[in-house]
């Protein structure tokens, strides 16, 4: 019986200083920094966005605040490889791996990428084989010719700083194809009323997109409580919630074996 009750007391005590260390954790950082270029509608420059918001949802109900500051892509990822910044936004696990960077289980959004084209420039569609040999253009930065599902595709490119000279490029038949991610490509055609009428948009492939972080002590706790509260998030609504009031789909996929 004795036996029985140490041992009881014993995981009483793992688990009690279990969960102390994570309160710890939480409450040894009070503030969690990230780097990000300005993407409308996710992180938009007056701190606003899906993104943003559910960097904060997962942070701020553990003492966490969020700060942030604009940068472009690849001086994101530098001031993460530095720990200036503690985390940047909307990564593939594919670059975070190759900037060496960590990123937690679970992923904080679900990115799109599509194509856009001139229906003269391409009569039919026949998935990615499409656009090989194709001229193609996108943001700075973003290196869809290093995709693995593009390795093969042989493409002539191209990269802009905004997302106006992108499209100023496909219409002047600079480029046959551009390509970014869906969300981007559907808020900029909704907000500055594009005529679609002579384009077709084809959604190529979906990639987890993360939270990504540096190798560090301070990263790892970031990351242990972002697990713990996205779940909480997820299995309460309140993730869909957020998605919902910024008008982006919602795919559960990635999080349905959240338990």
């Amino acid at each position: 019986m004795k036996f029985y009750f140490k041992s009881g007391l014993t995981l009483f005590l793992t688990l009690f200083l279990a969960v102390s260390a994570f309160g710890e954790k939480a409450n040894n950082i009070k503030t969690i920094h990230i780097a990000t270029p300005p993407w409308e509608g996710q992180t938009n420059k007056d701190g606003t966005g899906l993104f943003f918001e559910i960097v904060r949802n997962v942070y701020e109900p553990v003492g966490i605040e969020m700060t942030y500051e604009f940068v472009p892509w690849k001086r994101a990822q530098k001031m993460i490889n530095s720990n200036e910044a503690d985390g940047m936004l909307c990564v593939w696990q594919k670059h975070a791996q190759e900037q060496k960077q960590l990123i937690p289980n679970y992923p904080m959004f679900v990115e799109y990428t599509a194509v856009v084209f001139k229906k003269e420039k391409i009569k039919e569609w026949k998935g990615l084989e499409t656009i090989k040999g194709k001229k193609a253009v996108w943001l700075r930065g973003y290196d869809y010719h290093t995709m693995p599902r593009l390795k093969d595709i042989k493409l002539k490119w191209n990269e802009t700083d905004i997302y106006e000279e992108a499209w100023a490029v496909l219409d002047r038949d600079r480029a046959d194809v551009y390509i970014d991610a869906l969300i981007d490509i559907d808020k900029y055609i909704r907000h500055n009323h594009v005529d679609m009428s002579p384009y077709k948009l084809e959604i190529l492939w979906g990639e987890n997109a993360y939270v990504a972080f540096g190798k560090t002590q301070r990263s790892k706790s970031l990351i242990e409580i972002y697990d713990k509260r996205i779940t909480e998030l997820f299995n309460s609504g309140e993730l869909k919630k957020i998605y919902d009031k910024w008008g982006v789909r919602f795919s559960p996929d990635p999080w349905k074996e959240v338990k």
